[in-house]
Parts: C-alpha cells; sequence; structure tokens
C-alpha cells in the first residue's frame, strides 16, 4: 500500500481523528490528524515544518476511486469534482503537534 492510499484510507475510516481544515478553495480539502498517528516512512513523508508536495499517480485515480470520490465529496456534496489529477501536501505541523494533510483537484 502506497503513502497516499495509507493516508487516505486512514482518514475517511478514522473521522474520529481527523479534524477537517476549512481552505476557502474550491479545489482544495484538508485534514489534521493527531501527531501520535504513525505511519511508514513518517518522518520523511511529512518533514517537520516544512511542505512535501507530489502528485498522485494517475493510477490511484481509478483504482482507489472510493478515496477520490469521497474526497469530492468534501468539496462538493451535491456534485462532487472528479480531478484529472490529485496533489497531496503533507507536514508534521511541530508547533500543533499535528500531521497536516492536503488534497488538491486539478
Amino acid at each position: 500500500m502506497k503513502i497516499a492510499e495509507m493516508v487516505l484510507t486512514y482518514l475517511h475510516s478514522h473521522p474520529e481523528n481527523r479534524r477537517d481544515i476549512a481552505q476557502g478553495y474550491q479545489n482544495v480539502v484538508a485534514f489534521a490528524l493527531p501527531d501520535n498517528v504513525l505511519f511508514p516512512y513518517g518522518a520523511e513523508v511529512f518533514p517537520a515544518d516544512q511542505l512535501n508536495a507530489f502528485r498522485v499517480p494517475d493510477e490511484f485515480l481509478t483504482e482507489q476511486a472510493n478515496l477520490v470520490a469521497w474526497l469530492g465529496s468534501k468539496l462538493d456534496p451535491d456534485e462532487p469534482p472528479v480531478p484529472t489529477e490529485l496533489w497531496l501536501t503533507l507536514s508534521h505541523v511541530t508547533a500543533a503537534s499535528e500531521l497536516y494533510i492536503e488534497a488538491s483537484f486539478e
């Protein structure tokens, strides 16, 4: 399982641990998790007080259509958008003791 799938699956299946962050953009959904949630290679993929932005592989959009649809429904519950590209930005915000996750639909 790749990091994008792991992080988004965790967010989807553990709503009690996530905090939704209003971004005010039409194509961005963001979340925070407590930094005691552990992911493989956590220090690398959630760099301390820096951003790690990457494009999710195109296959993810079809192989994990349920996760993409869930993210889209967070943007617009009535007409969820379908991205042609999905970007993730990850960070460990040490001052807040949180992991920051942002998904951008392009």
